[in-house]
């Protein structure tokens, strides 16, 4: 089930609402967290029903871990620490047997092929269990916040112990289970407890229906669309194809885009989803095509996953602690390994390695302070966005593509390596011919780089959100026009699903 089908937004989200409020109503608050870990799970196992005991597994292990690890601390018996490796190696193990075994053993086999080795081992095809990249880190947090006491009041509770509700309902509040935010406890749980006491509030309500709107349309209406260009694009190259500029470069631009209004359009969901059930999710999108350098990116694309990754990896490496060629060194191994969370593949390999690259160099950009004596020059700044969005768009088709010899005939086509006669026209054959005769794809490229570069984002319009009938006319018809764009569109389903 996801956010934009028919099944979700008026199955399973109305039962959810009615039955939530319901049971407030009546007073029942307990039992309406325990409802909506309840239908969290069925949420989950909607997809496929083998996958529940998966995260049910993990959930309990993890509670078992982590109270065992708070016990020690809160008792002041010192140690804890092998529970928490424990912890860390149970749940990376989980995470990298599902992720990458296929991954090490076709690479294993090509191994042996190069040396002649007569030694093959068959791939086993293992099923990526959906959201196991986001609950796994999450657990990992939680784990490592228990060992060292962080925000300890707020986990205590009956008795000194971890609330096991309030825990299930952490790791897997259908809005961000499947693709993010990768939420902390500390603005989470307190959450829960303090859900049980607040009367159902109709602005918050109203609040995650506007931007729920926002980001359905996003989602099916944009970046569905800019899907059909960039898929038929993308498929053409890696199998064997290479297109003139101009297609490339539609063809690159068109997965950029894609991505952005489609994590943006989930991001917009999962915050309306859970301000509908009285809970505030982080921001994890904030407008990153308007970025001035790759540092500025990263501080505004999947925001949490930045914020995971310079607590729990970057500051105990040492951050900027301990010189500046370590600092360069943690850059680059916090921008590598996020390239490998993303998937198991050589591309986002590749990914990890440029945009660590990129974070190295900006750093020692910034220890000469040149941006400094330039940083009021509007000539300056655009100079920035321009090479920081192309870089962007460039190492995208690596993240995109499902083989390296994809991601290089498309670029061979972006930078003319290849030379291939230009059409007379705008025209696009090839896209023509695969999405049934639109000709308008670049007008649609320049208004999508206006919508990202000029307009308010959807987190600036809630913030300045009033409940009247301009906004409720706005989100009524930006819901229209992506519920009958449902009924003529193929499914195309959330690209961070597959991470």
């Amino acid at each position: 089930m996801v956010f934009s089908s028919y099944a979700f937004i008026f199955g399973f989200l109305p039962v959810m609402i009615v039955g939530f409020y319901l049971l407030k109503y009546l007073n029942y608050h307990r039992a309406s967290n325990i409802f909506l870990v309840l239908g969290s799970l069925f949420f989950y196992a909607f997809w496929n029903v083998l996958y529940l005991p998966i995260l049910v597994g993990s959930i309990l292990i993890n509670y078992l871990i982590a109270s065992r690890i708070l016990s020690i601390k809160l008792a002041k018996l010192g140690g804890g620490k092998s529970l928490l490796i424990i912890g860390i190696i149970l749940n990376l193990s989980l995470l990298g047997f599902f992720k990458y075994t296929d991954f090490f053993l076709e690479n294993f086999n090509l191994f042996n092929q190069i040396l002649n080795l007569n030694f093959n081992i068959p791939l086993p095809h293992i099923v990526l269990p959906l959201a196991i990249s986001f609950f796994t880190f999450q657990q990992i947090a939680f784990l490592t916040d228990c060992y060292k006491n962080v925000d300890i009041n707020d986990l205590r509770e009956h008795g000194k112990k971890i609330d096991f509700i309030d825990y299930c309902l952490f790791i897997s509040f259908f809005p961000q289970l499947i693709a993010g935010p990768i939420v902390h406890h500390k603005e989470m749980m307190p959450q829960f407890k303090a859900n049980e006491t607040i009367p159902t509030q109709y602005q918050s309500i109203a609040k995650g229906l506007f931007i729920f709107s926002i980001g359905l349309f996003k989602k099916v209406f944009i970046a569905d669309s800019f899907a059909k260009w960039a898929n038929a694009g993308f498929s053409y190259v890696e199998n064997g194809g290479v297109m003139n500029i101009i297609e490339s470069w539609v063809t690159s631009l068109s997965y950029t885009f894609q991505l952005y209004f489609d994590f943006s359009g989930y991001c917009d969901m999962a915050i309306g989803l859970g301000l509908m059930f009285g809970i505030i999710l982080p921001i994890n999108f904030n407008s990153p095509y308007k970025s001035l350098s790759i540092t500025e990116f990263w501080r505004r694309w999947h925001i949490t996953l930045g914020r995971f990754l310079k607590d729990y990896l970057y500051i105990p490496l040492g951050g900027n602690r301990f010189g500046k060629i370590l600092t360069l060194r943690n850059l680059f191994i916090v921008a590598f390994l996020s390239g490998i969370w993303h998937g198991a593949g050589w591309g986002f390999v590749i990914w990890g390695a440029l945009h660590g690259v990129a974070m190295a160099i900006h750093r020692i950009y910034l220890y000469f302070d040149i941006s400094l004596r330039y940083a009021n020059s509007k000539i300056y700044k655009i100079f920035c966005w321009f090479i920081t969005f192309n870089f962007l768009n460039i190492t995208w088709i690596f993240f995109r593509s499902q083989n390296l010899d994809g991601a290089l005939n498309l670029l061979k086509g972006m930078f003319g390596i290849v030379w291939i006669e230009l059409p007379q026209k705008l025209r696009f054959p090839l896209i023509l011919e695969q999405i049934g005769g639109r000709n308008d794809t670049i007008i649609y490229l320049i208004i999508a780089l206006i919508i990202t570069l000029m307009r308010k984002n959807s987190i600036e319009m809630l913030n300045s959100f009033k409940p009247n009938l301009k906004n409720a006319i706005f989100a009524g018809l930006l819901l229209y026009i992506a519920l009958i764009t449902l009924s003529i569109t193929p499914y195309v389903e959330f690209i961070y699903f597959n991470f």
